[in-house]
């Protein structure tokens, strides 16, 4: 019995086919299609032509199509000119840093009295922007996200300093 339970298993899974497969399957038969279309063209050429004239044009397109082939491979393997290639491969930048966390790279951040009073400056000119001219100040926001978080950063390492 429990041989046809796998059985009646495999047939519920090809009743339920995913949808990449259902894609897959309309992809092919548009393929499929192509090539029937493709093939009833060159019937149509080919229906009135002796067997004598398709012989001959066979054995054109054979030997043009082995004659290009041989070329490609004599040209590939004799050609005097190895430093020409069709492909180029560079190589590849690796960043200095890219196996350090981020801490170690920078340095001790140090902010100096005349720094920390421009900050303050640029801190009461984006308040009064924002009270007065409140268009302008979303528009630096909008420009720079981070300004604000990064001059409240700057006021914490300047007031850390300080204790220390």
């Amino acid at each position: 019995m429990w041989l046809f339970r796998k059985r009646r298993k495999n047939d519920v899974q090809i009743g339920n086919q995913s949808v990449s497969d259902k894609v897959a399957g309309k992809i092919a038969g548009v393929g499929i299609g192509l090539q029937n279309r493709f093939s009833e063209s060159m019937n149509k050429i080919f229906k009135n032509m002796n067997s004598k004239k398709l012989k001959v044009l066979l054995i054109l397109f054979c030997v043009s199509a082995g004659g290009y082939s041989i070329y490609l491979f004599t040209n590939a393997v004799l050609s005097p000119d190895k430093i020409k290639s069709d492909f180029k491969i560079d190589h590849v930048n690796v960043p200095k840093h890219f196996d350090k966390g981020g801490e170690e790279i920078l340095p001790e951040a140090y902010v100096d009295e005349q720094t920390f009073y421009k900050i303050q400056d640029f801190k009461k000119y984006m308040d009064s922007l924002k009270q007065n001219e409140s268009n302008q100040y979303d528009s630096i926001l909008q420009a720079r996200p981070g300004l604000m978080d990064s001059v409240q950063m700057l006021e914490e390492i300047y007031n850390s300093q300080k204790q220390k």
